[in-house]
This record gives structure tokens, sequence and C-alpha cells, in this order.
């Protein structure tokens, strides 16, 4: 194989130079093939994403468009409902304070009656109207609970946060503990004082009409605890029967009715949306880009299949190269130019063979 290739002339050198340019060929259209595979790759990635956004996009939009008609009813429902409880709760509100106003007439009139009364007896006795309160009666008369709480509260005022206030605002940082001793002293002298005057020159001097006053005072705020029962009582009462507001309950209730038949509608629409018309939107959607889709694949698949053959000629006409070629003329010589520079050299005379040829060519 040696002796043929290395003495033979021309034709062997053409017989080598169409085995490379064949080679060649292979690898051109091989590299062509694989650009083409990628093209047709990744314009079919653009055409499924495009299928899908537009897929995606028009489900959204319809079931949108869906949701909007349903929740706008409901909203509309909704608002009539808020009002029209609105209107029941207004109403209500004036038959519970018509009612009011009907179980306590007696004991507001009652206590319209025993405040003229004690008014009465304070300006008949001369009595100051201060002694007609509640802080009065804590100080000077304690009886109930709340009094002498309240009378606790006062000393704790006037006995710690009075003086304590006025010490650590002026004199804190000037003086000592001492300036806080004559406070306490000055506020003892200075309320000990007004509490004698007012025990002796009012409460002593007035004493049966603060007492008769008191007893009056009692019943009258007996009535006020009654009068608040009585209102917590029928703000309390469930019972609406009384208030004649049916006709707002029959109007709620239908309403309320509504609402549940158009939420029951939507819930179904959605199903039925989601069961049918969805599978509907893609197949008309999916329709549009199949034929296109198709060819892309058919072809993508024929180029796949068409690169690997080439890619397999590639390989065995390399391999058939190396063999026959390579090991007795080198690969570097294995190109079209550099063959040609060998049939140049026979065909110029200056060798006989090929082995001649290349012995001149890489002497060179």
């Amino acid at each position: 194989m040696e002796n043929a290739i290395l003495h033979g002339g021309v034709d062997e050198l053409n017989t080598i130079k169409e085995h490379v340019l064949e080679f060649t060929g292979y690898q051109e259209r091989n590299a062509e093939l694989i650009k083409e595979e990628a093209r047709l790759d990744k314009l079919i990635a653009t055409k499924e994403k495009d299928l899908s956004d537009e897929t995606e996009t028009t489900l959204k939009k319809r079931k949108s468009e869906l949701t909007a008609t349903y929740e706008s009813q409901l909203s509309a429902l909704n608002a009539r409902h808020k009002k029209i409880k609105s209107k029941k709760e207004k109403d209500k509100g004036v038959k519970v304070g018509e009612r009011i106003a009907e179980e306590t007439a007696a004991l507001r009139e009652s206590n319209k009656a025993l405040a003229l009364e004690m008014k009465t007896k304070l300006k008949t006795g001369k009595t100051p109207r201060f002694c007609n309160t509640t802080l009065f009666y804590s100080f000077f008369m304690p009886r109930t609970f709340g009094e002498f709480l309240l009378f606790i509260l006062g000393l704790l005022i006037v006995f710690l946060v009075i003086p304590f206030g006025i010490y650590l605002l002026f004199f804190a940082e000037k003086a000592g503990e001492l300036a806080l001793a004559m406070i306490y002293v000055v506020m003892i002298l200075l309320i000990g004082s007004v509490y004698l005057a007012i025990n002796n020159k009012v409460k002593e001097k007035h004493l049966d009409t603060i007492r008769e006053v008191r007893n009056i005072r009692k019943q009258y705020m007996s009535n006020k605890k009654s009068i608040r029962m009585i209102q917590t009582g029928i703000k309390k009462d469930a019972d609406e029967s009384t208030y004649g507001l049916e006709q707002y309950d029959d109007e709620l209730n239908e309403i309320g009715e509504e609402i549940k038949r158009v939420t029951e509608e939507e819930k179904d629409e959605l199903n039925k949306f989601e069961t049918t018309t969805a599978p509907q939107i893609k197949a008309e959607i999916k329709s549009r880009y199949e034929e296109e889709l198709t060819s892309l694949r058919e072809k993508y698949k024929e180029i796949c299949a068409e690169q690997k053959n080439v890619e397999d000629m590639v390989k065995n006409q390399a391999l058939m190269m190396s063999k026959q070629y390579e090991s007795y003329l080198g690969k570097d010589m294995l190109t079209v130019q550099k063959l040609d520079k060998l049939i140049a050299r026979i065909t110029s005379g200056e060798a006989a063979t090929i082995g001649e040829a290349l012995a001149l060519e890489n002497g060179k």
C-alpha cells in the first residue's frame, strides 16, 4: 500500500484530492446542519412560549372578565344590603328611644319632682347648692362605697400628688426635704382650714336640710340607676318584634338570598370555565400554532437525522483518510492546496512520483 501510494502519480493524487474534497464537504455540511438545528430549536422554543403566553393571557383575561361581572353584581347587592341595614338600625334606634322614654317616663317624672324638691329645700334653708353634690357628700358625709372611694382618691391627690408635684417642679433642685415638709404643713393648714370652715359654717349650720336633701337624693340616684338598668335591658333585648321592622327584615332576607344565588352561580360558572371553556380556548389557540409548530418539528427532526448521518460520514471519512493516507503523506499534506502543489511538481516534471514530489515539498 505504501509503495502504491508513494510510487503513484497524478491520478492517485487526484483520487486523494477527491476524498479530501468530499471530507471537507461533509464537514461544511455538518456545520451548516448544526447551525440550522440550533436555529430551529430556538424558533420552536419561541413559538411554544408564544403559545403558552397567549394561552395564559387569554385565560386570565376571560376569567377576570367573568369574575368582574359577578363581583359587580355582588358589590351592588352588598351596598344595597348595607343601606337597608343602616336604615333599619336607624329606625330601630328611634323605636328603642321611644320605648326607653315610655318605660322610664314615670321615673324621669319622679326625678323631676325630686330635683325640684331638693332645690326648694336648699333654697328654703338658705343652703349652698354645692351641698347637693357627690363631691360634698363624699368628703363630709360618705356612706356608699363610691363616696368612700372618692374620699380616699381626694386625700391622695391633696396630700400626695399636689405636694410632691409642687416639690418636684419648684424646690427639688434648690431645697431639700425641709421644703417638702413645709409644703405638707402649708397644705395641711390650708386644706384643713377650708375643710373645717365648710364643716362648721355649712354642714353643721344646715345639717338638717342637708340630711333631708340627702334622703331625697338617695331616691333620686336610685331612680337614675333604675333608668340606666331599663335602658341597658332594652338595648340588649334581641326581640325586635315590637318595633315593626319586618319590612326591613324581609328585604334583607331577599337580598341575602340573591347574594347567595349570585355567589353559587359565580361558583358554577367558574367551574364550567375551568372544565369546559378553558380547554376549548386552549384548543383554539393551539390549533392556530399547530400547523407551523408541526412543520418546524418535522423539519427539525429531518435536520437532526441528516446531521447525525453526515456526522457519521465525517467520522468514517476521517477514519478512512487516517488509515490510508495520513501515515504516508502526513496529516498536514491532506489539504487541497498541498495536494495541488504535489500535482504541479509531477506535472512540471520536477518529480516522477508522489514520493519524490513529497520529498521535494518537505525539503523546501
